[in-house]
């Protein structure tokens, strides 16, 4: 066992997932107020380009990777030379990510290593369906991404994970809002990779509108959704990164 001294701790990066309905403007917030250069990874098959317009930073320094497989990802992940001149790195959605791009990966290697006659019994529905098994590995493969992502912050980077939100999810009924990930295992231990979770609304004036960055919620003082507060910063408030990661101050 390796022991670290209180005077050779160093400060790290920090690690926050923030969810909402989609359409909040998590995306745009991220772009506008996250420390760069930022490494996006993008998960969702749409083009940012729309929330870089509205971020409105044009001297935003930010690059894009897009995996072709999960196995890819990882790869990618595990080295931290791919990340060394970038400050922060998000994951855009996990909700994506885990429920369609993942789910879709171990349905198909499922369905591929059934016998002909089996794949011929109703292969729209055995295609899409998962197993006990396939939750088990579910849950397994996104532990594993959330830990190579939780070592980038370790070492220094700001790691931001976006989802989308789900109402009284099955892992918790009491809940009233969640991430929305699939299976239970993953969902109910998500929360030990990260140092803040928040849930992301909609701000608005006076006047009855609209206004931007939205405002984001890292404690549920009645447990009413999932939240997660740690170290120092404002517990809720106007979603800008820079404030929430104290940068600069």
């Amino acid at each position: 066992m390796k022991v670290i001294k209180k005077d050779e701790i160093k400060q790290t990066g920090r690690a926050v997932i923030v969810y909402s309905e989609p359409g909040e403007g998590k995306t745009t917030s991220i772009l506008q107020s996250a420390p760069d250069p930022i490494f996006y990874i993008q998960a969702e098959p749409r083009n940012i380009k729309p929330a870089l317009d509205a971020a409105d930073r044009p001297d935003l320094d930010i690059e894009v990777g897009v995996a072709e497989n999960f196995e890819e990802l990882k790869k990618f992940l595990s080295n931290q030379e791919n990340f060394e001149r970038f400050n922060t790195i998000v994951v855009d959605s996990f909700s994506h990510l885990m429920n369609i791009s993942l789910s879709k990966e171990i349905e198909d290697q499922a369905f591929e290593a059934r016998s002909k006659e089996e794949q011929k019994k109703k292969p729209l529905v055995s295609q899409a369906k998962l197993s006990m098994e396939g939750y088990g590995g579910l849950a397994s493969q996104m532990f594993r991404v959330t830990e190579l992502i939780c070592k980038l912050a370790a070492a220094g980077k700001y790691i931001i994970v976006t989802a989308r939100l789900i109402e009284n999810p099955k892992w918790d009924r009491a809940l009233q809002a969640a991430p929305a990930l699939k299976g239970r295992e993953f969902s109910a231990n998500m929360a030990g990779f990260f140092d803040l979770i928040g849930l992301v609304t909609k701000r608005v004036n006076k006047e009855g509108s609209v206004v931007y960055p939205p405002y984001v919620r890292f404690e549920s003082p009645d447990d009413t959704f999932m939240a997660k507060f740690t170290g120092i910063g404002p517990k809720e408030g106007p979603l800008l990164f820079d404030k929430i990661f104290k940068v600069g101050s």
